[in-house]
């Protein structure tokens, strides 16, 4: 049950919040003053209160949360929301995972990286009771819960869908039929057919072109005409990048198999 103590620190009007996790009691933003690591920043520490814990993201202006944890209260008190470490609370090891606060569904806390990997963002995933890391993965575009948690004999499941990004570890248009095959030993997909990879390895040597012109203020077709070549030759060397749908189910034993979806190809960065 939520301590009464929570409604009498915290009132605060609609909190807006990612479809398919849980929605806080409540959220605060303590102001620690202009950071020291980033002068342009503010220094903040941001919590977020659930019917059983509460997550804690300490941000000092540096790339990732400086402090990520889970605080476990009591019936009679709530934790407080400040910079100090709280009795109860159990901090995310740095080594482990960096990044910031995400989302819950449940008894499980979400944290995304501090930054992208060719075009997909990681998260994991951890137990709000134990604070251990249960998954990881990298994931393009949004998490979509299952309306309905499965219930087992001895925990409850929480099934996710999204798109998996991967690196091929090959070169799909070089190898054509030797590389796929890999792949789909490697993270059995099996009955996929290969995805046009060609097209996929264009796209990301445009893009490459475009972002060099752009840097140059140089955004024309005669920039783009002279930097393709050089683009095409650099993501064409480039491993495969590999995006394809799963359904993950977060249990005492996480899986994640591929299912039927969004099946892509291009050049890693």
């Amino acid at each position: 049950m939520v301590p009464r103590v929570l409604c009498a620190i915290l009132v605060f009007g609609s909190l807006a919040w990612p479809a398919g996790f849980d929605k806080p009691l409540a959220k605060r933003i303590v102001d620690l003053g202009p950071s020291q690591l980033s002068p342009q920043s503010r220094a903040k520490v941001t919590c977020y209160w659930f019917p059983k814990f509460m997550i804690k993201e300490v941000d000092l202006g540096e790339k990732g949360a400086s402090r990520l944890a889970i605080v476990h209260g009591t019936k009679k008190s709530v934790p407080d929301c400040s910079r100090l470490r709280e009795k109860g609370e159990i901090a995310v090891n740095p080594d482990d995972w960096s990044g910031y606060f995400k989302g819950v569904k449940g008894d499980l806390v979400f944290f995304d990286a501090d930054d992208g990997w060719n075009g997909g963002v990681g998260f994991a995933v951890y137990d709000a009771k134990t604070g251990s890391k249960i998954f990881d993965d990298v994931a393009l575009g949004d998490l979509e819960f299952s309306d309905t948690p499965t219930k087992t004999k001895n925990d409850a499941e929480t099934t996710v869908r999204y798109i998996r990004l991967v690196d091929g570890g090959c070169v799909v248009p070089k190898e054509a039929g030797d590389c796929w095959d890999k792949i789909q030993q490697r993270f059995a997909l099996h009955r996929a057919a290969a995805p046009d990879c060609k097209a996929g390895y264009e796209s990301s040597a445009q893009a490459l072109a475009k972002g060099r012109c752009q840097a140059q203020n140089s955004d024309n077709p005669e920039c783009l005409a002279k930097e393709i070549a050089l683009a095409r030759k650099q993501t064409g060397d480039a491993n495969s990048m590999i995006a394809y749908s799963v359904e993950a189910v977060f249990s005492a034993n996480p899986t994640v198999k591929p299912v039927a979806g969004d099946l892509r190809c291009w050049a890693s960065d």
